[in-house]
């Protein structure tokens, strides 16, 4: 199995990515700064709240169905991950560090390059630039992890999305197919580091 590239990625005596190195905080359009960290098993419950608190839209547009609830297994599966092969950021209310308010994650497509990268914003924090800031963070996340392209499968009615993945800077590749949009972005160090980025964020911005 070919081994993904980890220049620059730290790592704990056993090789596993240490939790520390994707940590931090992003400043958003209107100065509030929010705290972010890699996902982790113990973030099951918090998901599960964070879906709750999503509109149907929101939930409708990530996931293309209905789904009212996430199920515990569904809970287990998106909160652990490898942390090489699959992984994801999540940002955190500022007033309650405990509840969950973004997610932004990316899933290698085999043992290749590729990987396809989801993101859901809660509702009252959309359009604040909390989806492009930690988009930014998940791209050098996933450079580091020898992931050098995101897919994506985008409904045509989630334009926020797509502002969002034009909104990088990045070479991109769209196509259209059986209703649906499917984006392929190239990843490359962003030419800006600033997180107060004028793109459009929405359901998953």
């Amino acid at each position: 199995m070919k081994e993904p590239a980890r220049e620059g990625l730290l790592v704990d005596g056993g090789g596993a990515p240490l939790v520390e190195e994707d940590s931090g905080s992003v400043e958003l359009l209107d100065g509030t700064s929010v705290t972010y960290h890699a996902i982790a098993p113990d973030s099951a419950s918090a998901l599960q709240r964070f879906h709750h608190r999503l509109s149907d839209r929101s939930i409708y547009l990530r996931f293309f169905a209905a789904k009212p609830e996430l199920s515990d297994r569904e809970a287990a599966y998106f909160t652990n991950v490898d942390r090489i092969n699959r992984f994801a950021l999540v940002g955190v209310d500022p007033e309650r560090p405990e509840e969950i308010i973004s997610v932004v994650s990316f899933d290698r497509e085999g043992t290749t390059e590729r990987a396809e990268y989801a993101a859901e914003v809660e509702d009252r924090w959309q359009g604040r630039g909390l989806g492009m800031a930690l988009t930014r963070r998940l791209i050098e996340a996933a450079l580091k992890r020898g992931v050098r392209t995101f897919t994506a499968i985008v409904l045509p009615g989630n334009t926020r999305m797509l502002h969002l993945l034009r909104g990088l800077g990045l070479p991109e590749r769209l196509r259209y197919e059986d209703g649906n949009d499917y984006v392929e972005i190239d990843l490359s160090p962003p030419q800006n580091t600033s997180d107060r980025t004028a793109g459009a964020s929405g359901p998953q911005g």
